[in-house]
């Protein structure tokens, strides 16, 4: 291995051509860091700095002193890409063509382009190439397909670009020459080379040891491409495989499905980095392409998860109410047994016991821990191929139905789960043909409030019944917007009239029979908090 320090005219010469391999994660600069190196850099051209340092570029020297697999650096070596390609087309000749040359050269008696000095990987080459360094405009419909298939690495290219032009608008054409040479003459990368594929694995992990930015679906294709031993036959396939998995998922939420892949099949408290426990997953299976196919069934259903997409309106249903719980540990053991069904128990059935048992974990106040412990008990059993009723047992077994019923009958507004509970009861008694989205702000509205401040409340309420029925479910409705607010401590008739002023129309269905209310007293308390309990102990109590 050799380190030096370089300048990027030296770095970004005709002689030297770059590629980004396989195993690396693609362009994912935001717009943030554009800016920040812009910044530094000018800064430093203002200041007219000796020298001004921008990290480090590390890569296996491939063909000596000509061509270099990038393993760490590509994220500022694109973006110097960018901002030299943009310089370029700001610039008159022969600037043009000197800083031309830095990123694509064109032969000097064809005119004809020639091979680039960066080369991004196969997904993101041709877009690169075509609209960053032969400077053609993205179109609109362009930019709106980007969006549409939600191409990350192409969308940071689009807004980057952005955030160069309105760099370069700042300055004058001689400005922006003088910054150019500064850019290529001034500033330094300490230039390290290793010769083979071994020596940038363990430098790529040593890399994240120290604390570089390196995600752990980054290490987790790594170790992948680690067992094919550089096979450079199987690599642009492995690449395929993996660049599946990263479109169907998105790069942004990748860690977090691998946690959940991780846990539904091992079903264990994490002990060690995510990474470091998908080694052992890797090894386990008999190729790296047979790991990625599994890979890419289970992110096909957490995508199904994420986005409800389920045959029954009850399944539907379910799956939007565990949306609303606080934690997300109930998506493993579903993924778990959409990877493998049980024989003789349908999705609705299993998705509808696992928000039983989830709410009432919820409810319960279950710590991680013991929340953990069912869930876990489900993936092994579904892991292991026992029966519908076997798995049915487990929801029994680890369901306390008086327990959820006693604290359900309790205050409730000052716990996590008031809105989600009062949300599903909005859904609970409608037929499948309904399907309800919440959306706007919603809040949880007292109408029994908070403080006996009017003579209404005092003629009715001891300070005794306030305390025993405030916070509870009969005296707590859904309104949308800032009804709530407005509301305050009014006495019931005035309270009616705000509820409904929107064109007499209260948004939630269990609201509305509070506007039919003549009066709000203990009695009438009473039977709504009796109505509602039994609705969610419908809903949530394993034993019906």
């Amino acid at each position: 291995m050799q380190a030096a320090e370089q300048t990027i005219s030296r770095v970004l010469t005709e002689e030297i051509r770059y590629v980004i391999p396989a195993y690396q994660r693609p362009y994912s600069w935001q717009k943030g860091n554009v800016e920040q190196l812009l910044d530094d850099v000018w800064e430093a051209f203002g200041a007219n700095d000796e020298e001004y340092f921008i990290g480090s570029l590390i890569t296996i020297e491939r063909e000596k002193g000509q061509f270099y697999e990038v393993v760490d650096g590509q994220q500022r070596l694109t973006t110097l890409n960018l901002i030299l390609a943009r310089l370029r087309d700001a610039v008159d000749e022969p600037a043009k063509s000197a800083l031309g040359s830095r990123v694509l050269p064109r032969n000097a008696l064809t005119g004809e382009e020639e091979t680039p000095r960066l080369t991004l990987r196969n997904r993101d080459q041709s877009f690169f190439r075509k609209h960053v360094l032969a400077g053609q405009p993205v179109s609109e419909a362009t930019k709106r397909e980007i969006i549409k298939e939600q191409d990350a690495p192409k969308q940071r290219i689009i807004e980057n670009l952005e955030v160069i032009d309105s760099f370069v608008a700042q300055h004058d054409q001689q400005t922006l020459k003088l910054f150019a040479n500064y850019l290529l003459s001034r500033v330094y990368v300490v230039f390290v080379t290793t010769a083979s594929w071994q020596s940038a694995y363990r430098l790529f992990n040593v890399l994240n040891a120290r604390g570089m930015a390196l995600t752990n679906a980054d290490l987790i294709k790594n170790l992948l491409f680690a067992r094919l031993g550089g096979d450079g036959a199987k690599s642009a396939e492995l690449d395929e495989a993996w660049l599946t998995l990263e479109e169907q998922i998105g790069i942004e939420r990748l860690d977090q499905f691998l946690g959940h892949h991780r846990s539904s099949i091992v079903a264990t408290k994490t002990r060690k980095a995510l990474h470091e426990e998908f080694k052992t997953l890797i090894e386990g299976t008999a190729s790296p392409f047979d790991f990625l196919d599994g890979l890419n069934a289970s992110a096909q259903n957490y995508l199904r998860i994420l986005r409800g997409e389920f045959a029954t309106a009850a399944a539907r249903r379910s799956i939007r109410s565990l949306h609303r719980v606080a934690f997300e540990e109930w998506i493993p053991p579903l993924l778990a047994f959409l990877n493998a069904p049980v024989s003789g128990l349908t999705e609705e059935e299993f998705i509808g016991l696992l928000e039983r048992i989830t709410y009432q974990n919820w409810v319960r106040r279950l710590a991680f821990t013991a929340r953990l412990t069912a869930y876990f008990q489900l993936i092994n059993a579904i892991r292991s191929g026992r029966s519908a009723e076997n798995v049915r047992a487990i929801f029994r077994a680890n369901a306390n139905d008086e327990e959820f019923r006693t604290l359900l009958d309790g205050d409730v507004y000052v716990r996590p789960f008031a809105q989600a509970v009062l949300l599903r009861l909005e859904e609970a008694d409608q037929d499948e043909s309904v399907t309800k989205d919440f959306g706007g702000k919603i809040t949880i509205e007292h109408v029994l409030p908070q403080a006996l401040k009017d003579e209404y409340w005092r003629s009715r309420f001891t300070e005794d019944g306030h305390r025993l029925w405030l916070h509870r479910l009969g005296n707590l409705a859904l309104l949308a917007g800032i009804k709530n607010y407005k509301a305050q401590y009014f006495p019931f008739d005035r309270k009616k009239r705000i509820y409904a002023e929107r064109n007499n129309k209260v948004s939630f269905d269990t609201t509305k029979p509070i506007l039919d209310a003549p009066d709000w007293t203990p009695t009438v308390l009473a039977d709504r908090q009796a109505d509602l309990l039994e609705r969610a102990v419908s809903l949530w109590a394993m034993e019906q």
